[in-house]
């Protein structure tokens, strides 16, 4: 009786960590996957002329607690608009420093790296943040990417729809134009839906 019960506790742990093996096989997989989607977005994008000058490589930038892992080593010092594309992180969005010179210039430093991206791709831990990060890069033509279904509501460029089986995207085409951005029809034809000034509820796929 006691090695039937062992047999059955042995393969209730083998059992739990195929099950945990497999999850994160699934996870790191989403993860590689929107890597991927990340540098596509930035290859099918134009921005303004003064975005691309200096310096001479385009930048995605990671803003939260994100497990990403080695997702991003297949595109590393791949190009973009034939310059080295990198990957910047970031930690979580600060609101305050101290409230001295050396805590102003912290915090303008901070905002300009951020202004500096190409791509930001803001996590759904900023949830709280969403508005004044969004806030803090309007006008400088960055292509904001969310991961939340509101995400667009804090007029956020791109988000992708959680809890689907394959990545599924929106654009907010009106915010993008407005930062001078043009998102190749490539892409747009692939987004499940496009918001435009003329419809802002339009579904591109109905």
């Amino acid at each position: 009786m006691k090695i039937i019960v062992y047999s059955l506790m042995l393969l209730l742990l083998i059992f739990a960590v195929v099950v945990c093996a497999d999850n994160e096989l699934i996870q790191n997989r989403e993860h590689q996957i929107k890597a991927a989607f990340l540098y596509n977005f930035a290859l099918f994008t134009e921005w303004p002329a003064d975005k691309l000058v200096e310096p001479n490589t385009v930048t995605i930038g990671l803003l939260g607690e994100y497990e990403f892992g080695d997702a991003f080593d297949p595109i590393k010092n791949k190009t973009v608009k034939n310059k080295r594309l990198i990957i910047k992180n970031f930690e979580k969005f600060r609101k305050s420093f101290p409230q001295n010179d050396a805590g102003k210039l912290e915090l303008t430093n901070y905002i300009e790296q951020l202004r500096k991206c190409h791509v930001l791709y803001i996590c759904d831990s900023e949830r709280e943040n969403f508005k004044a990060i969004i806030d803090a890069v309007k006008g400088y033509g960055v292509l904001t990417v969310g991961e939340t279904v509101d995400f667009l509501d804090f007029n956020g460029i791109i988000t992708f729809i959680p809890g689907t089986e394959k990545p599924v995207f929106e654009v907010n085409q009106k915010v993008c134009e407005q930062e001078g951005l043009k998102i190749s029809s490539k892409v747009l034809r692939l987004a499940r839906k496009v918001i435009t000034d003329k419809d802002p509820d339009a579904d591109k796929n109905k």
